[in-house]
């Protein structure tokens, strides 16, 4: 097993559901949204537990550079916002445990999750691998996004060989990290997973469905995620505003007038979220 251990916003959601004729979902005002959102936040973390965040690499919190992946430390840049929203994950609920209102202690637990198929070509080292590149990510994160940006774990597959059961879309790594941080809190979304690409997606569809524990998806729209969302927010241009900005598809596009990249997502990867970016994805939960 390959391990590294270590605003008032305005929410504007469109449903994209399976039927041919698509229809605006009637929604409570912004402020009663607002309201009765906290309500519930506030009632969960009350209960206490962990909630454990899994993040892909590159192209959610890096740049995507293409294939072979990252072979050069100098060419490991950060996307922006990706270093605040690891801090954001954590530090709005270390904030929230400070204040009176919150009776259990609520963890935050943090992964990532990459294949690394470099390695197994033999184009780097392990060691260059975990003793740079990501020596460099973990130390630029310390010292930009301070002590609450960290990852819990780094786990990461290296064989370039399909049917792996580690390798994404395999759901090897994502079983392994509930193994190792196992989540006890109410609700769906004690388990999130962050990913640019349908492999993503597969990889926690397919552990949901092992585990038996539910895993919310969200489709970043950076990285290999760019193309789905243009289309969405193309064909959505008008609900565009400066605020958070998200889509929630429940299965499929049976859309016969447009076709969509998410036509060839199979079913295993819905429901899922789509947002713009990872920083995005954290504001919709928190």
């Amino acid at each position: 097993m390959k391990t590294q251990t270590g605003l008032e916003t305005r929410l504007v959601t469109m449903r994209l559901v399976k039927r041919r004729r698509r229809r605006r979902r009637r929604q409570m005002p912004l402020a009663m949204r607002l309201e009765k959102r906290n309500a519930n936040e506030e009632e969960e973390k009350g209960k206490g537990g962990m909630y454990l965040w899994l993040l892909d690499r590159d192209g959610v919190i890096n740049e995507d550079v293409g294939s072979p992946g990252v072979i050069d430390v100098d060419r490991f840049k950060f996307l922006p916002l990706a270093k605040e929203s690891l801090w954001s994950i954590r530090r709005r609920q270390n904030v929230d445990e400070s204040t009176s209102k919150t009776n259990a202690a609520v963890r935050k637990v943090v992964c990532l999750i990459t294949n690394q198929t470099c390695v197994g070509k033999e184009i780097i080292t392990e060691e260059y691998l975990t003793d740079v590149i990501h020596k460099r990510m973990t130390e630029e994160l310390s010292r930009d996004g301070g002590a609450d940006a960290f990852f819990d774990a780094i786990l990461y597959e290296t064989s370039p060989v399909e049917g792996n059961n580690r390798r994404k879309p395999a759901p090897g790594m994502v079983l392994e990290a509930l193994q190792m941080f196992p989540p006890n809190t109410p609700g769906k979304d004690g388990v999130i997973f962050v990913g640019d690409s349908m492999t993503d997606m597969m990889a926690a569809g397919r552990a949901e469905i092992e585990s038996g524990r539910s895993i919310t998806r969200v489709l970043v729209g950076t990285g290999y995620g760019s193309r789905v969302w243009s289309e969405l927010a193309e064909e959505n241009e008008e609900l565009i505003d400066d605020g958070v900005f998200y889509y929630y598809v429940e299965s499929e596009r049976n859309d016969v007038n447009k076709e969509s990249s998410l036509d060839a997502f199979p079913e295993e990867c819905f429901p899922l979220y789509v947002a713009k970016d990872l920083a995005a994805a954290v504001d919709i939960f928190l």
